[in-house]
């Protein structure tokens, strides 16, 4: 009697655990072949799938999923493969409602956000900043309250954070050599220099100041141009008159929805945007994959019906700063290396401080910016004095989607780069990245 209860017991366990196979073919549409090419489908609606097991040739392969609405569903699956030019790669996904553990395979991703310690008694690397994946605020005054003011993340090759304040401004910290670094030298690595030393430790390499940076979304307002502006000199830093900040606004938060191991998702989150007569919610998305340079930028509209009317004719702008434009000490670099093909493509390469207190940060620092939109979000180029803008809009869904990348020339090495970094070889890998195709995935 007690061995059938037993095996009774068993069989009702495992029918409680549903399992499905799935079998796609992934196709590389481009004249090259691609590492770490991402990879992401639709997990299987309404079966409450936890987990997944990815196999290429028959070995299994690290991937995630990850819940991207909050819902307690799995959304979407995500991996990266190795593919050759033109060439195919089966794969075969058996999707489970079981969960694995999460240090399952080794991640390649990271991303962190803290609540500052600021107790002036203990030392940079004595600091308990309390972690968190989630913080919101409904008045401008959280900025300086976080770690490194929001969220960054980061993956071998490179890491970005977000400010959480109204300018929603991406920064860069550029490598030297491949690995994640973030948790121990926290993006201030100048703090650390024995880190440094230690594990060749990269650094912030921008000065972004009230600048679009790169690839970040501002509102645009032409009437407000001045003729103090057009004739005042890029050094004192006056800011675009023309530029709109995310604000006035009711509510913001910022979220890490993933951070591994194949990917890292961040969320900024705007409720009552008060822009152009209308009350606006946006979630600005950004997706960063293991082994990628560029990191994937979804800007996602939401609001009352009156308020998204017509909203793709709404213009908002995004584009790169001009690097080095602030640059007094260095006037051969100063701003005198950018290009757009004025279809969606604009990119900079110049050298800056990359901050401005140059006992942490006695030496100028080299980065090179691109942005790739999709010319049919384009609405015009602005060739501003500080900065490359594409004017873009809406599609019919309320979404623009676009792509932003860039590299350390001063701090990349071997493996991490096989050679040096100029302008002309930034501008061409440019032009090569603009037309890589997704993976096809049938």
């Amino acid at each position: 009697m007690k061995k059938f209860l037993l095996l009774s017991a068993i069989a009702c366990l495992m029918g409680s655990v549903q399992a499905e196979t799935l079998s796609i073919t992934l196709r590389n549409p481009n004249k090259k072949a691609l590492t770490d090419a991402p990879v992401c489908i639709q997990v299987p609606a309404g079966k409450n799938y936890r987990s997944a097991t990815v196999r290429i040739g028959g070995k299994e392969i690290p991937s995630q999923m990850d819940d991207l609405n909050g819902d307690g569903q799995k959304d979407e699956l995500a991996f990266v493969v190795n593919i050759a030019k033109k060439g195919k790669l089966k794969a075969e996904i058996e999707f489970s409602t079981t969960e694995t553990q999460p240090d399952r395979y080794p991640n390649r991703v990271h991303a962190q956000m803290w609540f500052k310690d600021n107790d002036k008694t203990r030392s940079y690397t004595e600091k308990k900043h309390i972690p968190t994946d989630t913080v919101s605020e409904r008045v401008d005054n959280m900025y300086s309250k976080m770690m490194h003011h929001g969220p960054a993340f980061e993956n071998e090759k490179v890491a970005y954070r977000v400010y959480f304040d109204k300018k929603q401004s991406t920064d860069l910290y550029g490598k030297r050599v491949p690995q994640l670094e973030l948790a121990d030298g926290l993006w201030y690595s100048s703090e650390v220099p024995a880190l440094v030393k230690e594990h060749r430790f990269g650094d912030d390499i921008i000065l972004v100041g009230q600048t679009i940076s790169i690839g970040t979304l501002r509102g645009w307002d032409d009437s407000k141009d001045t003729p103090e502006y057009a004739t005042s000199a890029p050094a004192t830093k006056v800011p675009d008159p023309c530029m709109v900040m995310i604000d006035p606004f009711a509510y913001r938060q910022a979220h890490i929805v993933a951070k591994g191991p194949v990917r890292t998702v961040v969320d900024m989150n705007v409720e009552g945007w008060q822009y152009k007569g209308r009350t606006l919610n946006l979630k600005s998305r950004y997706i960063l994959y293991a082994g990628n340079r560029e990191c994937e930028v979804r800007q996602i509209f939401s609001g009352s019906e009156k308020d998204m009317k017509d909203l793709e004719k709404v213009e908002f702008v995004t584009g790169v700063l001009k690097v080095g434009i602030f640059n007094t000490d260095s006037v051969q670099l100063a701003g005198i290396h950018y290009f757009t093909d004025r279809k969606g493509l604009c990119a900079s390469y110049g050298k800056d401080w990359p901050d401005g207190n140059h006992k942490l940060y006695p030496q100028m620092s080299a980065a090179a910016l691109a942005v790739s939109i999709h010319p049919g979000f384009v609405t015009r180029t602005i060739d501003r004095k500080e900065q490359i803008l594409f004017g873009i809009h809406t599609n019919e869904l309320h979404t623009v989607n676009y792509r932003m990348a860039f590299c350390a020339p001063d701090k990349e090495e071997a493996p991490l780069v096989d050679k040096p970094w100029t302008p002309k070889r930034w501008f061409k890998w440019c032009k090569q990245w603009n037309k890589i195709k997704p993976l096809e995935v049938k």
